[in-house]
């Protein structure tokens, strides 16, 4: 009786938390029996709980008065209600309008914002989100977040012992993925666990992979629980992985669903020391870099010190669909896109690009970090897609929140951080390396076509010699798995391209270049088997340039330095440029060579040869550079040139330094 008089008791309870928490998504009803959940439901399905037949029964209804669950008053022990949400205890990253990012999770980890992180509002999810506008799995990555755990020892403990990670990312890319690694979430370095588009291999696609280390030796050995999913541009996807130790499994599940369960029996392999950190917007590679990253846009990443459940997964999917099934208000502009971390000058231009923005479009500018500076800026309509706004006069570096106004209507764009200075140098002007190839083939006609509409300063190219002294275009050794350097003009010449195209000649290059396009060529000679077959390379080049009288839309550039002299001893006007970044800009000038094309990372490392070799009459390049943080830090240190991958970005930041300077 005792025991009847307490149940009782609790069901009056149960039932006025029936009445106040129903609706509430992340509420859940539980009724146990010695111990045991034996009925469990969400609080939103039940409507009433009631005593029934005599008040011997219990009996749970939803919404439609249906029954969803009837026992014996005696053997119910208890009625409870409960949060059935679980805790990201170990991590759980929020991101700042600032460009900082702060960890909520009770662990409070320190998250340290490498380069320049682009934050932008999310209207569907309703925080600010990571942005990064990387070629896939690029290394290394400039911008991210570390949260650095080698020290913590309370973290590496949940990791060892089973532990789940939970994201909400999307990806962004064109045609078909790029066959490499790419990772928004992670923590590996030849050990670790994390999140990863995978490589095709046997059966494996590119889709979206959980990938922790676990092995019962010390050894490395991935668990690769694919999802079978392959991310489509521009759509979000909900990501859980799980490491049951006790079990002895992996699982991932996508968007609620489980995917996938494999073995996973031993212990966490933890990740070399020095990258024993996660990464967001890329993947640890030593203490100070990044890489594998991609056009991403994170809104969640967590880390919990327990092996979640499948109904925990689902109460986790059910908040993050909840956002997704509320109709977000019509957005006055999509696709934003901007860099953060820009010198702009006072009365200078800054840009911001996306879709449908119209005129008479205003962006106020509101300090992130409550200083107070503020100013309103009204856009002018630029190409590509985009606007720039003008900076006042009383502009000061901060970050800044920004917000378009179109009428009574608002739209939060996100966050950005301007560094105001009295002037910048001018851009960069751009080279297109081997064309401009994105969508055909590199190399070819098309892409040096593509360059000189486009406008650029210069299109790369690449020669070789055949052993008949005809000057083929291609980058690799091979075209084929034919050799060209050790082959006639009969056997390379209906080689075909990736686009359909016969390999060019350098005499078909030379004749496009007569057309009314500024597009200089930039001709590489390339490392023959030789040095000597290197220079006769170089001899060759010269004189086909000068018998198609195009000398004044042709550069030269080689990593052979005696090629290089050679260049410059057969035509004194040419301009020619060292790519193998070990000589100094006296030397070169010595030479008669005139300008030094290196890595962005030989010009940081020796910070007083742009100056020296500008003091000289010279001029410089940097290469390969194809993210936008890249291109902004070479500007910033006045290189006059930069070869890529990407002219479009490029020119477009050549065009924000060209206004503030």
């Amino acid at each position: 009786m005792k025991k009847n008089n307490a149940i009782k008791g609790l069901l009056a309870a149960a039932i006025i938390a029936a009445a106040s928490m129903a609706g509430h998504a992340e509420e859940c009803i539980y009724v146990y029996h010695q111990g045991s959940i034996v009925f469990k439901d969400y609080a939103e399905h039940v409507d009433s709980v009631a005593l029934e037949n005599n008040k011997t029964q219990i009996s749970i209804y939803d919404t439609t008065h249906v029954q969803l669950y009837s026992a014996a008053l005696s053997y119910v022990d208890s009625i409870k209600f409960a949060d059935d949400r679980p805790v990201a205890d170990l991590l759980d990253v929020v991101f700042n309008p600032d460009g900082s990012a702060r960890d909520i999770s009770p662990m409070g980890n320190t998250v340290e914002a490498v380069g320049n992180n682009t934050i932008v509002w999310d209207e569907t999810y309703k925080r600010y989100t990571a942005h990064y506008n990387n070629p896939w799995a690029t290394s290394p990555v400039p911008d991210y977040y570390k949260i650095d755990y080698d020290s913590n020892t309370a973290f590496k403990n949940g990791l060892s012992d089973g532990h789940t990670l939970e994201t909400v990312f999307m990806t962004d890319y064109e045609g078909t993925i790029t066959n490499a690694e790419a990772k928004w979430f992670s923590s590996h370095q030849s050990g670790g666990t994390g999140f990863l588009i995978s490589t095709i291999s046997g059966a494996r696609k590119n889709e979206i992979t959980f990938l922790p280390n676990v092995n019962t030796t010390t050894s490395s050995k991935w668990i690769w629980c694919t999802s079978g999913i392959v991310p489509q541009p521009k759509v979000f996807y909900h990501v859980v992985g799980v490491w049951d130790k006790a079990a002895g499994k992996a699982y991932v599940y996508v968007n609620g669903e489980l995917k996938n369960t494999v073995a996973a029996v031993g212990n966490l392999r933890f990740p070399n020391a020095g990258s024993r950190w996660f990464g967001i917007g890329g993947d640890p590679n030593g203490a100070n870099s990044a890489q594998a990253g991609a056009k991403w846009e994170v809104v969640t990443a967590r880390v919990y010190n327990d092996a979640l459940t499948q109904d925990q997964v689902t109460s986790l999917w059910r908040d993050v669909k909840k956002l997704q099934d509320v109709q977000a208000p019509a957005s006055l502009v999509t696709d934003v896109d901007y860099i953060s971390g820009l010198p702009v000058k006072a009365g200078g231009t800054y840009s911001i690009y996306g879709n449908n923005f119209k005129a008479g479009d205003k962006i106020a500018f509101t300090s992130a970090t409550g200083s107070g500076s503020s100013f309103i800026a009204t856009v002018t309509p630029i190409e590509p897609a985009g606007v720039t706004v003008q900076i006042p006069a009383g502009a000061v570096t901060d970050s800044y929140l920004m917000t378009l106004s179109r009428g009574d209507s608002t739209q939060v764009l996100g966050g950005t951080r301007l560094e105001v200075v009295d002037s910048t140098p001018a851009g960069s002007k751009v080279i297109a390396h081997r064309g401009f190839w994105l969508g055909t083939s590199q190399n070819s006609r098309q892409s040096l076509l593509n360059a000189q509409n486009l406008g650029v300063y210069g299109s790369e190219t690449d020669v070789w010699l055949t052993t008949d002294n005809h000057l083929m275009i291609n980058h690799d050794a091979k075209l084929n798995n034919v050799t060209i350097q050790t082959s006639t003009y009969d056997q390379v010449k209906d080689l075909t391209l990736s686009n359909g195209e016969k390999v060019p000649q350098l005499s078909d290059f030379l004749a496009m270049l007569k057309s009314s396009s500024p597009t200089k060529l930039i001709i590489e000679i390339k490392a023959h088997s030789t040095d000597a077959r290197t220079v006769e390379a170089a001899d060759s080049a010269v004189a086909a340039v000068k018998r198609a009288g195009v000398q004044d839309k042709v550069e030269y550039i080689s990593f052979s330095l005696n090629a290089c002299a050679k260049i410059a001893q057969l035509d004194p006007q040419a301009k020619v440029s060292y790519l193998n970044g070990n000589v100094d800009p006296d030397s070169l000038h010595t030479l008669g060579i005139t300008g030094l094309d290196y890595k962005a990372s030989v010009f940081t490392a020796n910070p007083t040869w742009v100056t020296q070799a500008h003091n000289l009459g010279m001029t410089c390049n940097a290469w390969t550079i194809n993210t936008r943080s890249q291109m902004v830090e070479v500007s910033k240190m006045g290189i006059d040139f930069l070869t890529t991958d990407y002219p479009v970005e490029a020119t477009a930041i050549k065009r924000h330094f060209d206004g503030n300077h």
